[in-house]
């Protein structure tokens, strides 16, 4: 599976505002596991949809 438009869209933004840590993209799940800077929610999973969850809400396949 091929990372989404959207989810391109979201990561460009993060790196741009320099809030991007680390990102890795498992393709497959086509999730990304994004870390970063921030204290409320420094692990994050970014789905094909473009919504951004925290790594309790993805469920292992």
């Amino acid at each position: 599976m091929e990372p989404t438009e959207t989810q391109y869209l979201i990561i460009n933004a993060l790196e741009t505002l320099e809030l991007l840590e680390y990102r890795l993209y498992d393709e497959e799940t086509g999730y990304w596991r994004i870390q970063t800077p921030s204290p409320v929610l420094p692990v994050a999973y970014i789905l094909p949809t473009g919504d951004i969850v925290p790594p309790e809400w993805v469920l292992e396949p």
